[in-house]
């Protein structure tokens, strides 16, 4: 009788969503005080660029992540985080990229390259570029997409509008006296 030992092949991991792949990355440059980021996929690496605020044009980090390093990142970032710390800063970095990442989940796409830049204390731009699918099929479009796209479109609107009004200076007349009768 022949005993055999079976050779175990550890499982491959599976792909981090990239809402959470990239929500490592803004924890992990979180301390930093960054001008702009680009973190571009290659297969299943990502390479990160970062450039510190300041006049230098040159950039300050680049490094690359493979899935092992992702894992470690995700493990730190969960270690740290505090059970309830009260509503989220949608404005910080790391909820910026999670929304990014969101936006190609939720399209069933694959990530090719994100760009973000810090304009000012209060106007941030991302750039996401995503192909669809490999599955050659369009995914429906989710009702929740929609209404995101909805949301991004009005709040731009929004501030622009809002922007215009404070140039003017000028606000409508609003009369709240009693009505005679």
């Amino acid at each position: 009788m022949a005993t055999g030992i079976l050779n175990a092949v550890a499982p491959a991991p599976a792909r981090m969503r990239y809402a959470s792949t990239l929500r490592c990355f803004g924890q992990f440059l979180e301390g930093m005080e960054l001008k702009a980021l680009e973190i571009k996929t290659h297969n299943d690496d990502y390479i990160l660029q970062a450039w510190n605020k300041g006049t230098s044009m040159t950039m300050d980090l680049e490094k690359t992540f493979t899935p092992d390093d992702l894992q470690r990142l995700e493990a730190e970032g969960r270690a740290n985080r505090k059970p309830f710390s009260g509503p989220p800063n949608m404005l910080s970095l790391p909820q910026v990229l999670r929304l990014a990442g969101n936006y190609v989940d939720r399209m069933h796409g694959r990530l090719v390259r994100v760009s973000w830049q810090d304009q000012s204390d209060k106007i941030q731009s991302i750039t996401v570029q995503w192909e669809p699918s490999p599955a050659g099929r369009e995914p429906a479009e989710s009702p929740l997409a929609v209404i995101e796209e909805l949301c991004i479109h009005i709040y731009k609107q929004r501030k622009k509008i809002n922007l215009a009004s404070e140039r003017h200076g000028h606000r409508p007349f609003v009369s709240v006296g009693k009505a005679i009768g």
